[in-house]
This record gives structure tokens, C-alpha cells and sequence, in this order.
């Protein structure tokens, strides 16, 4: 997978976080997903399409990292993943996919993005589409591992 296709969503991702949260991850070494199981407690999904590409990004988190997250963005602590949590992991999520979208687009690669789908629950499975490699890019905040998947094939 060119490193083209996954450096927008991996900056989009970055970007938000240090422009809505004051947070900048620790990014790890990308590597291939091998089995459906994702890293989080929490995951949010996006699909895309367009006449050039299809794919989809997920965005996998512990629950100290979403609840940190959440409390970042809506100054108020919580200590469950509720249903406000899950809407505001599927926000992140559509973030990045809305910028990699934009930065893309550069390179007349254009497509629609689907809503964010939100997996809550440890040990829980992500499927992507179609049989396209799915790149993990982890990240660290403090002790805490969180990863941003993402499988692109261009037509």
C-alpha cells in the first residue's frame, strides 16, 4: 500500500488531535492487520467510495484514551464509554476521513464517506472491505496504545 494513500489520514488524524485536544501522539511503526480483532475497546469505522477508489478507515481506541478524548472536547469528565463517547469517537473518526478526503483530492483522488459506524466492546472484530491490506498505524499518549487502520485500493 504507497504511503501516499495512508499519510493523509495518518496527518488528518494528527492534526485534529493537537488542534481540538492539545494532544500529540507518539506514532509507532505501520504494519500489516493479519486477523479482524482491533487493539481498542472502542472502534469507529468509515467507509468510502468514488470513481477511483474504494476503502475505509477505523479508528481503535482504549477506553482511558476515548474517555480522555471525550472530556478533552466536552469538558466534562465521564468514567464509562456512554453513548455520548461513541458519538464522539465516530466525530473523530468522520474528522479524519473528511480530511484525508480533502488532502487527496490534491492528487484527483475524490470519493464520498460513509457515517461512522462505532464497535463498542473488548476484543471485538473490525471487517474492512473487499480483500485490500489493511495498514495499522499505531499511536501512544502516555502509556496508552491506540491505532488508526486503513485500507485503500485505487481502480
Amino acid at each position: 500500500m504507497d504511503a501516499n494513500f495512508i499519510n493523509p489520514f495518518v496527518s488528518a488524524l494528527v492534526n485534529s488531535l493537537e488542534t481540538m485536544l492539545n494532544i500529540t501522539p507518539e506514532r509507532g511503526t505501520p504494519y500489516l492487520k493479519k486477523e479482524g480483532q482491533t487493539q481498542g475497546d472502542i472502534s469507529a469505522i468509515i467507509g468510502f467510495a468514488g470513481p477511483n477508489v474504494t476503502g475505509s478507515v477505523a479508528l481503535s481506541l482504549p477506553t482511558p484514551v476515548a474517555l480522555k478524548f471525550y472530556s478533552l472536547m466536552m469538558g466534562e469528565k465521564v468514567y464509562r464509554i456512554t453513548n455520548d463517547v461513541q458519538d464522539v469517537v465516530g466525530e473523530l473518526a468522520n474528522i479524519v476521513a473528511g480530511g484525508a478526503k480533502t488532502e487527496l483530492s490534491a492528487q484527483n483522488i475524490t470519493f464520498n464517506i460513509s457515517i461512522p459506524t462505532v464497535v463498542v466492546g473488548p476484543g471485538h472484530t473490525i471487517g474492512h472491505k473487499g480483500d485490500i491490506p489493511v495498514m495499522v498505524i499505531p499511536f501512544e499518549i502516555g502509556k496508552h496504545r491506540f491505532v488508526l487502520e486503513v485500507t485503500m485500493k485505487l481502480e
